[in-house]
């Protein structure tokens, strides 16, 4: 399949907060939420909410790291899924909102949403250019084959 996509350069803080391993590369990161269920005793429902953040992809697995704060933000981790756990994943897309679901072989939660997908710089998380839902499912796939 060739070799990984280009390396990028995170944010510090964002860098920090996703502790990449020694010689683990990012290659994409997107701004993204992280569907979480909910449940509210007193009225008895069950429903979804979004935790914001950043989504990035390396060469070895996807990090989602929340993002909290409107001036000084802060970036916290919640998920560290390797490529080898993923059984299965689908890319959507309704207009111009992508999402992503990850279904993980094994855990407590296997199926992770990630939803509002927007490709981002990387070290300024400034909104870029949106990618086409084949460029995303290309790099996912080129990602996933080549992870060890």
């Amino acid at each position: 399949m060739g070799a990984p996509p280009g390396v990028v350069m995170l944010m510090p803080q964002v860098a920090s907060a996703a502790m990449l391993r020694p010689n683990e590369r990012a290659v994409q990161a997107w701004r993204a939420g992280l569907e979480r269920d909910s449940y509210d005793p007193e009225e008895g429902e069950h429903g979804t909410f979004n935790i914001s953040g950043v989504l990035i992809a390396t060469d070895q697995r996807l990090i989602f790291v929340q993002e909290k704060g409107v001036f000084g933000k802060s970036y916290k981790p919640l998920e560290s899924i390797e490529y080898r756990e993923i059984v299965n994943w689908k890319l959507g897309q309704t207009i111009r909102i992508k999402s992503l679901q990850v279904d993980v072989a094994q855990g407590r939660n296997r199926r992770k949403v990630f939803n509002n997908l927007s490709e981002v710089d990387p070290m300024t998380l400034s909104v870029l250019t949106p990618w086409t839902l084949d460029q995303v499912k290309d790099l996912l796939g080129r990602l996933k084959s080549a992870a060890p």
